[in-house]
C-alpha cells in the first residue's frame, strides 16, 4: 500500500492510495476524514508488476501535487489504557487487539492514518501505573482525534477510560494531552 496526501489551497488534505488486492489494483482517494471513493482495475493489465504500477501511480499523482507523508507534517496521537499490572490481563491483550483492529480500519478508510504499534508496561508517573499505550499515525491531528473517539465509543472498547495524547511526528518534544475521558487527570507515556 502506498498513500500520497495533497494540501489544497483552502487548506484541505486529499489523499490517494493503492493496494493489490488479489488480482486487482485498488485505488482509493478522497478528502482526509471522509470514506472517499475506491476503484478496481485488474492487475497486472498493462504493468508487468506491483513496481510498474507504483512507478505510473507515483508519476500521475506527484505530478497533480502529491507528496508522501514523510514529506509532510503529521502527528502521534497515543491513545493510553490503564492497567493493572506489568504484563496486562487476557481482557487487556483482548482489548489492544480489538481496539487496533478498529483503529486501523477507521483511520484507512477515512485517509487518516494508519496505527503504528503498540506497547505495554510501566508508564513514567513517580506512582507506579500500567497503561497499554496504542500508537497512530495521522496527518490531521483535529479528524484523529475525533475519528479515535467516535470508533471506540462505537465499538465500545473501554472508552469511557482512555486518555489521548500528541506529539508532532517531526518534533522531539513530549506528548501533550488532548483528550482524557475521566477529568483532571495527568497524563504520563
Amino acid at each position: 500500500m502506498l498513500t500520497l496526501y495533497k494540501r489544497k489551497p483552502d487548506g484541505k488534505l486529499l489523499y490517494a492510495e493503492y493496494w493489490i488486492d488479489e488480482s486487482q489494483v485498488v485505488e482509493h482517494i478522497g478528502t482526509v476524514g471522509t470514506s472517499g471513493t475506491t476503484s478496481r482495475a485488474d492487475f497486472p493489465g498493462m504493468y508487468r508488476d506491483e513496481e510498474g504500477f507504483k512507478s505510473e501511480f507515483l508519476k500521475r499523482l506527484t505530478d497533480q501535487g502529491y507528496k508522501q507523508a514523510s514529506e509532510l507534517d503529521g502527528y502521534i496521537l497515543l491513545i493510553q489504557y490503564p492497567m493493572k499490572s506489568m504484563g496486562g490481563s487476557k481482557r487487556d491483550l483482548w482489548l489492544k487487539d480489538k481496539a487496533t483492529e478498529a483503529l486501523t480500519n477507521e483511520l484507512g478508510w477515512k485517509g487518516l492514518g494508519f496505527v503504528d504499534g503498540h506497547d505495554m508496561g510501566k508508564t513514567a508517573n513517580p506512582v507506579t501505573q500500567y497503561a497499554l499505550n496504542i500508537y497512530c499515525f495521522v496527518m490531521d491531528e483535529e479528524l484523529g482525534i475525533q475519528a479515535i473517539k467516535r470508533v471506540l465509543k462505537e465499538t465500545r472498547l473501554d472508552y469511557t477510560r482512555i486518555k489521548i495524547a500528541s506529539r508532532e511526528l517531526n518534533s522531539d518534544g513530549e506528548y501533550v494531552l488532548k483528550y482524557s475521558a475521566k477529568k483532571g487527570l495527568e497524563f504520563y507515556a
